[in-house]
């Protein structure tokens, strides 16, 4: 039997931010799975509190802008760079979330076979399939959350990338400049909300530009590093932060003002980093990190399958029965997240990643 690679940081320099992006991920679970912790009525205080996780996709892309820039500010100088760069964005993020589609098609085409009970036509959009092929479903040319419906942050993200070498034309104009233009654009977007929604709460309704604000804040971050790590014991002022988050969820406070303290918290996250201080927390949590992905794009099946055709169809689980449902798939979705990783992840991206640069023969 081969032995099982262990989970590790790509890097010592951001376990804060891999700390948080699993404990990100975990949230983002639970918001999803949110619908079936409340069913008796008797946990209104966690619906509360969990509606407002959704905004820590937020958060994600924070630490997105942040990566791009510590990575590759100076780099996309060429055409060839460019392109070898969005090669190996696609292979990240296309392999995980072109199965995942799969799934979904599936289950619509044996829904209407009639095979199960789940027929959802503005979900199972067929004309949205090609969109979710080539990553534009949250550029507001579909009409709802289609298929995978978590995806579409990955939509948004893979728009970021594709624009990256214009974002570093402004990023080269300074952090504070970056810093202004992003908060101009959140001014300007609440200001103009799609339909009744803040621009905070768009998904597939321009969900690119939703990401715009939290991506160029992580990438000023980048170039403010050295600054932020002046901030006095910022690990624990970070942790310190996501619990106060965590409160003002429950006790209600305003979505937008969640938002910037999300954005704090990266911050912190990229003070700490910068600092060079890692408690025994942040390193413990950091490689869990490399499952972020896999959990977020996996645990739609699980809350399809596992929670609304098993523990709500089969079973008819309600109050404590279906906590514990609930509580065994976010237990669950680590090994499955794990194999996802291992077996499919990374063997696709590796391949892709390749396409189109295999050595050529020298002509004999």
């Amino acid at each position: 039997m081969p032995k099982l690679p262990p989970l590790q940081p790509d890097s010592d320099q951001m376990l804060h931010l891999d700390a948080l992006r699993i404990v990100g991920a975990v949230m983002i679970v639970v918001f999803h799975f949110n619908r079936f912790i409340n069913l008796d009525g008797q946990w209104q205080w966690a619906d509360d509190t969990i509606k407002t996780f959704s905004l820590i996709v937020d958060l994600f892309f924070f630490i997105s802008g942040y990566v791009m820039a510590a990575i590759y500010t100076g780099r996309l100088t060429s055409f060839a760079a460019y392109r070898d760069f969005i090669q190996k964005r696609v292979a990240r993020l296309g392999p995980l979330h072109w199965a995942t589609m799969l799934v979904f098609i599936a289950v619509a085409a044996a829904g209407a076979a009639g095979w199960v009970q789940d027929r959802d036509p503005r979900r199972y959009d067929v004309a949205c399939i090609v969109p979710n092929i080539v990553f534009v479903h949250a550029w507001g040319v579909c009409h709802s959350q289609t298929w995978n419906f978590a995806s579409w942050a990955i939509s948004a993200e893979m728009g970021l990338y594709l624009a990256l070498p214009l974002i570093f034309l402004l990023t080269a104009r300074g952090p504070w400049i970056t810093l202004g233009v992003a908060l101009a654009s959140v001014a300007i977007m609440l200001q103009t909300p799609h339909g009744d929604r803040p621009f905070h709460q768009w998904t597939w309704d321009y969900g690119v530009l939703r990401a715009v604000p939290g991506f160029l804040i992580g990438m000023a971050a980048f170039q403010l590093r050295d600054r932020l790590a002046k901030i006095p014991r910022p690990n624990l002022l970070m942790w310190l932060l996501l619990g106060g988050y965590l409160i003002m969820s429950w006790a209600g406070v305003e979505r937008t003002i969640l938002l910037f303290v999300v954005y704090a918290v990266g911050l912190l996250g990229v003070a700490a980093d910068a600092k060079g201080v890692h408690g025994g927390v942040s390193r413990r949590l950091a490689p869990w990190a490399q499952l972020s992905f896999s959990l977020y794009l996996l645990h739609p099946i699980a809350l399809k399958m596992g929670l609304a055709w098993v523990g709500l169809g089969m079973w008819n689980l309600n109050g404590d029965l279906m906590r514990l449902w609930v509580l065994f798939w976010v237990v669950a979705l680590f090994p499955i997240a794990y194999l996802s990783l291992v077996f499919f992840e990374r063997p696709a991206r590796d391949w892709l990643a390749k396409v189109g640069k295999e050595n050529k023969l020298p002509l004999s």
